[in-house]
């Protein structure tokens, strides 16, 4: 069975939002009254918001965490969001070679949206699974495996791409090859202890590797 069917995780794998992100949880931080520590909050980017917050703020504050995040994250989002260089072109790329290509991420449908609407990435994803789409979530496998439902898709004939330890450990649990890349949130070293099928460093290599397992 080919692989033709590749994911995405979207913060830090396709778009640039770790500047967005860290702005917006310092605002929160700050409002909330929480001591920001050593980043410690940056580690854990990839899980739901309302998780983070209930770790962060404490159980009981996951909703107000939330609210909070989401009111800063909207005021913000315009600013400081970026696509990464050679995105556009690699899934145009990918698009043409008669790939199915999917976005699986931890946001809100509506951040979701809105992240895609700015950068303008939309149109590449034949279906985008968001936190409120899975009861369980990464780095448990059903979002994937909802992902590849939705295109009719089984998981040796996917690939899922992502920048965080839950990523990989969603991918690999949900039986796909799994790609971690390196200029997203976690470092490389992290990324290898959760053992993905490869890591890579570029979007020229990210690429290169999807399509010698397309072939």
């Amino acid at each position: 069975m080919s692989i033709d069917t590749v994911l995405f995780d979207l913060d830090g794998t396709v778009a640039d939002s770790l500047p967005l992100i860290k702005r917006t949880y310092k605002e929160v931080f700050q409002e909330m009254h929480i001591p920001w520590g050593d980043d410690e909050v940056m580690k854990y980017i990839g899980l739901p918001l309302r998780q983070i917050g209930g770790m962060m703020a404490g159980l009981g504050k996951e909703e107000e965490f939330f609210e909070t995040y989401q009111r800063h994250y909207r005021k913000l989002h315009d600013q400081y969001l970026g696509v990464f260089p050679g995105t556009r072109e690699m899934l145009t790329v990918l698009r043409e070679k008669g790939f199915s290509l999917g976005l699986v991420t931890s946001k809100s449908r509506y951040g979701a949206e809105m992240t895609l609407s700015l950068i303008d990435l939309g149109p590449f994803f034949s279906v985008v699974v968001t936190v409120d789409d899975t009861e369980l979530h990464k780095p448990h496998p059903d979002p994937v495996l909802l992902a590849l439902e939705k295109l009719k898709k089984a998981p040796p004939e996917a690939i899922f791409v992502g920048d965080s330890p839950f990523d990989i450990g969603a991918g690999n649990r949900a039986g796909v090859t799994t790609i971690a890349v390196t200029w997203g949130m976690a470092v490389k070293e992290e990324l290898l202890k959760y053992r993905p099928s490869f890591t890579v460093d570029t979007r020229e290599e990210l690429l290169h590797r999807i399509e010698e397992l397309g072939r």
